[in-house]
């Protein structure tokens, strides 16, 4: 518990707003996802993964599956390995399991959303390692998520951003 603690205060003097962001793709996200006061909810209930989220992180999610027209969701890299072209947005609640994904196999139209970045320090440690990949373009650390984007029309760029 300390750990997280004290790791969101590091978030918070090392995140930036919208006015941190040079990047139109991720302006555009913050601006015209993130920061959108009035969202339609999603039920989450059908997702049994999804159940423990907080209310919080469910509306936060609720914002990206939204602004990324996102209808589709694997909790299982080994289905997203096989078809990636049938998934947009891969969930992961467990850090460790990003070493099963083939990244490779990944294009601009998918994203990887990994919850728990801060659970504890392996996992932030680990969050560290990922973003430094080469074929990963955008990494998004939300505190409660972090984003991995594969756009190659895109310079390689982390962000942290306060919701």
């Amino acid at each position: 518990m300390f750990f997280q603690l004290f790791s969101y205060l590091q978030f918070l003097l090392k995140s930036t707003d919208e006015h941190g962001v040079h990047s139109p793709f991720v302006f555009d996200f913050v601006t015209k996802g993130l920061y959108q006061k009035k969202i339609k909810s999603i039920n989450f209930e059908e997702y049994s993964v999804l159940k423990s989220l907080s209310k919080k992180q469910k509306k936060l999610l609720s914002k990206i599956l939204i602004y990324f027209k996102i209808d589709k969701i694997s909790f299982d890299s080994s289905s997203f390995n096989e078809k990636p072209e049938n998934y947009k947005l891969l969930y992961i609640n467990n850090i460790e399991s990003v070493k099963n994904i083939n990244f490779s196999k990944l294009s601009s139209k998918h994203i990887i959303l990994i919850d728990g970045i801060y659970q504890s320090k392996k996992s932030e440690q680990e969050w560290q390692n990922i973003i430094k990949k080469n074929n990963l373009t955008v990494s998004i650390n939300l505190f409660y998520f972090g984003l991995l984007f594969f756009r190659k029309e895109q310079a390689k760029e982390d962000f942290r951003i306060r919701v």
